[in-house]
């Protein structure tokens, strides 16, 4: 039944929205989006293709859990073993959609992550922060943390549902930066893109079947995955991948005004993106970005991998992001060619998007003394030693000689007085 609804809304969207398919050869114009917020970026360059209020802070609502997911996968072990407590039934923290977990119930980490993503499950987002943090304020803790991190630092998260609550917003530039960074971890990928799970549980008439709730994953064979999210202060909200002709581009819409307007909008950024942008290499591997002196050598600093930069189709501009080489932290007195010295980061205004390795074109190596004269300088410890015991010896018997004789200079000397008292 599930399937059948999810083709005649696809069937819906195809008759209904005027917009261009994936794959079309002619650019397409800047997209008019339904949603207060949006951003567009290329995940392999990171440089962002479309904005729109990018910055303004918006309720994630259930985008939320991308974060969440993140943080259980680096925090936790998918075998872990969760006990769910009695926090599953607070309606504050769970209402909405649920798989209905009671408390005692044991499911491993793994299968809650299925209903996480898929179901977009709120008890299961409970039972996972409790479990990695030990409460839900430990939870969100790390899960601020880990915001500020990656360099959201217009984020506040106060549950890991994503559940409304006061401060409880982030922005779609933000929330791009955080779904980039969860898409460079493969796990995290497998998920989103999985259409449906059955997951064990000892419980009858309760869900074991995770469906993934993402439409696009259903209908749209390019995109890969990610998260939607709805409350009714949120509006709908949406977190999207996709991949094509061997790029990737990622895309957020926020407070849009319908279930419907999410897929829209998402597919109107896709074809832009696609179609209007090419990704082409900036700096080969092996360009010199830097220098340093080593001794009195000079050793060039070379990329270890190509930089990429995305670009409008026909565009002769220069590339809008800048090279920042780090600073190396101390002298250095010898190098070794290929070894890692330093980093350069590629930088869109005051952001960061990516870092390279930095390695040294050649070697640099003082000279080390010869095996004879490592030869000659072993004998010469002892021999110094010699010497000065020599040295020593001779300054003993001189010191002798010299008491010696003033002994004899005073008694010859009272010998002539005595002898003349006479």
């Amino acid at each position: 039944m599930r399937l059948i609804t999810v083709l005649f809304t696809a069937l819906a969207m195809l008759l209904n929205f005027a917009v261009p398919v994936f794959g079309s050869p002619d650019k397409v114009p800047v997209p008019e989006l339904s949603s207060e917020g949006a951003i567009l970026i290329d995940i392999t360059t990171g440089q962002t293709l479309f904005a729109k209020n990018p910055d303004h802070p918006f309720e994630p609502a259930s985008t939320t859990k991308i974060m969440s997911a993140l943080i259980a996968l680096e925090k936790g072990n998918l075998n872990d073993l969760v006990t769910a407590g009695p926090s599953v039934l607070d309606q504050e923290l769970t209402q909405g959609t649920r798989i209905y977990l009671e408390p005692g119930e044991q499911v491993t980490l793994e299968n809650l992550l299925y209903a996480l993503l898929l179901n977009s499950a709120n008890d299961a987002a409970v039972a996972i922060a409790e479990h990695i943090g030990g409460d839900i304020q430990g939870f969100t803790d790390l899960m601020n943390a880990k915001a500020k991190e990656i360099g959201a630092l217009n984020t506040s998260f106060k549950n890991p549902s994503g559940l409304s609550a006061d401060g409880h917003l982030t922005t779609a530039r933000d929330l791009a930066m955080i779904a980039r960074f969860a898409y460079q971890n493969p796990v995290f990928r497998d998920y989103v893109k999985t259409k449906t799970k059955i997951i064990p549980r000892n419980r009858e008439n309760i869900p074991t079947e995770m469906y993934n709730i993402n439409e696009f994953i259903w209908t749209e064979p390019t995109v890969t995955g990610m998260k939607t999210g709805y409350t009714s202060s949120a509006g709908n909200t949406y977190v999207a991948t996709a991949e094509r002709d061997g790029r990737a581009l990622l895309g957020v819409v926020l407070k849009s005004p319908s279930k419907t307007s999410i897929y829209t909008d998402m597919r109107k950024l896709f074809e832009y993106g696609f179609t209007n942008f090419e990704n082409v290499v900036y700096k080969p591997k092996g360009t010199a970005l830097s220098s340093l002196m080593v001794g009195d050598t000079p050793v060039n600093l070379i990329l270890t991998d190509e930089i990429i930069h995305t670009r409008e189709i026909g565009s002769t501009a220069p590339p809008d992001i800048s090279l920042h080489v780090l600073p190396i932290a101390s002298e250095l007195k010898e190098v070794r060619k290929d070894q890692v010295l330093t980093s350069v980061q590629t930088v869109e205004e005051d952001r960061v998007l990516n870092s390279f390795a930095l390695m040294a074109d050649s070697s640099v190596i003082p000279p080390q003394p010869s095996s004879e004269s490592k030869k000659s300088l072993n004998w010469v410890a002892p021999i110094s030693l010699i010497l000065l015991l020599f040295l020593y010896m001779v300054y003993r018997r001189v010191s002798y000689l010299r008491r010696h004789r003033n002994i004899e200079r005073k008694m010859t000397a009272g010998r002539y007085r005595d002898r003349d008292l006479f």
